[in-house]
């Protein structure tokens, strides 16, 4: 949440400024400044004030804390809730497939608890972040431009926060997902695939996962390709995949891992939801 910092009439009230004498020009009103926030604060923020309170669910603690949006089964008798894992600054509510299972999914009997994954450490704010200054009052200077990023060496990528914090997001994740259902599993669109893969590998404790056109080479997590985590999975998974994505069926994934190709061009709607909820059925569903 933005932190109001106001630079204000009590440091002009100040014991040096008595000392100023009478004749002297009025100093220059001090500028009302909004303090930069971290862009997961401000998103956090403008979550709480877009869905109602029963939709909102906080996960997390500290630094790591953040709101995920729950949408509950139409059907009594859910199998479970399927944890939607977004990528770095989606919405629950923008345009993607994921965004669209997390309110398809639960016409099938699974609620939805939608959360995206961490920033990326130093992103550039975007513009609505930068300052606001008082009307009428003196523009300040433009801060100089931080010099370009060098690439990190190896140790130091390897010490790099973001794989702790994704594992702590989507443990988080789980955990509020698990008090609200016996049954967990976790989705996620592209690089969130690979991230979930990993952290299921790192023991998240998914009773599945889906991972929807995960490339096979990219992103790197811990010096593992996706193709690596997806290889050491123990735990069920659906791997679907458009064409070309560089998967083969030959490729070796774990015992449980299903690869499903699906045809050239977007696979969002009824075709996507019939392929996850009929693999989910054949799983959970006793009925079945």
């Amino acid at each position: 949440m933005l932190a109001w910092v106001t630079l204000g009439c009590a440091s002009a009230q100040s014991d040096d400024a008595g000392a100023t004498p009478a004749s002297s020009p009025a100093a220059p009103q001090p500028v009302e400044r909004v303090a930069l926030s971290p862009t997961e604060a401000r998103r956090a923020a403008e979550l709480e004030s877009a869905f109602p309170d029963d939709s909102i669910v906080r996960i997390g603690d500290g630094d790591d804390r953040a709101i995920g949006v729950y949408r509950p089964s139409i059907d009594e008798r859910a199998l479970g809730v399927v944890v939607v894992v977004l990528g770095s600054s989606t919405s629950p509510d923008s345009v993607g497939d994921s965004t669209r299972l997390r309110r398809a999914l639960p016409r099938d009997r699974w609620s939805t608890l939608t959360v995206a994954l961490p920033d990326v450490p130093n992103e550039v704010l975007p513009p609505r972040q930068h300052d606001k200054f008082v009307e009428g009052a003196a523009a300040q200077p433009e801060p100089a431009q931080p010099p370009p990023a060098q690439p990190r060496p190896a140790a130091d990528a390897a010490r790099a926060p973001m794989p702790a914090r994704v594992k702590a997001r989507l443990d988080a994740a789980v955990k509020a997902a698990r008090e609200k259902a016996s049954k967990v599993v976790v989705l996620g669109e592209d690089a969130a695939g690979a991230w979930i893969a990993w952290a299921q590998n790192q023991g998240l404790g998914a009773d599945a996962i889906v991972a929807i056109d995960t490339a096979r080479g990219t992103p790197t997590i811990d010096g593992k390709s996706p193709k690596d985590v997806l290889g050491a999975l123990t735990t069920p998974a659906l791997l679907l995949m458009q064409t070309p994505h560089q998967w083969s069926v030959d490729d070796r994934l774990g015992a449980h891992v299903d690869l499903r190709k699906l045809p050239p061009g977007d696979p969002a709607g009824v075709r996507l939801e019939r392929r996850i909820n009929g693999w989910l059925k054949r799983r959970f569903d006793s009925r079945g």
